[in-house]
């Protein structure tokens, strides 16, 4: 039975992804800051009967993640899989986007990533076995106007991963990266938005907006995201990066635009934008004529 340790799953990716390797036979430790939130992943775990035990876990706190691993390894000895799921998303433009906002997606979302990973590195390496999955985004590969804290904290994500695949492919360690579109999740509810109708930078706002505006009716469910981890695990041969959901197919066309023709959608008036943003990134958010 493998041992698996995944943050973030009071809610969406990471809770459906707890149920779903616990039905798959993991031996799943499923971590959340709160755990006052876990009722309904432990109501659902014990009616399955599966083996899911719950833990604290702050990502943004570096002894509770330490004192996380060191419970679980005190246990069962080991921990095969790292899941790192938990994370914060906001949005503003970058002149005025809050500081304090700014330093806790990074702590959340870069640095908890990379703390946990270190964490359990040591034993997987001596082990010669273990996988790290870790949560970018499809804005981990596409830089989007009005989400620039977030995307540079999965930019950080996706750079770190791929460095270390490299790093323990001699130890028998795999490394994988998970970038949703937008998916079914409460990020979007705990999400701070700055929206200031007299901004100068109102039009990217509002295009940001429509983006999720459009996505979310779209979004795929948690679910599939957990399905894709659970077959990034198990493949013979697997591979570095998974997209899924709504929207991922904007990355290969955004790698197929120039850097420059990229930067210059943002200058065009609505109606052009809307309309580059369909022929060159296959994305449709055109408001529908009232």
């Amino acid at each position: 039975m493998e041992i698996c340790l995944i943050s973030g799953t009071s809610t969406g990716i990471g809770h459906a992804t707890a149920l779903h390797l616990g039905r798959l036979g993991y031996k799943v430790y499923a971590s959340m800051r709160n755990t006052a939130k876990a009722g309904a992943l432990r109501a659902q775990a014990e009616a399955e009967g599966l083996a899911l035990e719950i833990e604290t876990l702050d990502v943004s706190d570096n002894q509770s993640m330490l004192a996380c691993v060191e419970r679980i390894i005190a246990a069962e000895g080991r921990i095969d899989v790292l899941i790192n799921n938990a994370g914060l998303s906001s949005s503003s433009p970058v002149e005025t986007y809050p500081e304090d906002e700014h330093r806790a997606l990074f702590e959340a979302n870069y640095w908890g990533p990379v703390k946990l990973t270190q964490a359990v590195l040591p034993g997987m390496r001596e082990r010669r076995h273990g996988a790290i999955v870790n949560l970018s985004s499809f804005l981990g590969r596409v830089a989007w106007a009005n989400q620039a804290a977030y995307c540079a904290s999965k930019f950080a994500v996706e750079a770190f991963s791929e460095a270390l695949a490299q790093e323990v492919a001699p130890f028998g360690i795999r490394v994988a990266i998970i970038e949703p579109g937008v998916v079914s999740s409460a990020i979007f509810e705990n999400t701070p938005v700055h929206y200031d109708r007299a901004s100068p930078y109102k039009p990217a706002m509002r295009r940001n907006g429509r983006f999720f505006g459009v996505g979310i009716p779209s979004a795929s469910p948690a679910a599939q995201v957990a399905a894709v981890i659970a077959g990034a695990l198990a493949a013979e041969q697997p591979k570095l990066r998974y997209p899924v959901g709504f929207g991922i197919q904007a990355i290969d066309r955004r790698a197929a635009m120039s850097d420059e023709e990229f930067v210059a959608l943002g200058a065009l008036s609505d109606p052009d934008y809307y309309r580059a943003l369909r022929e060159k990134l296959d994305l449709d958010l055109e408001p529908e004529e009232s």
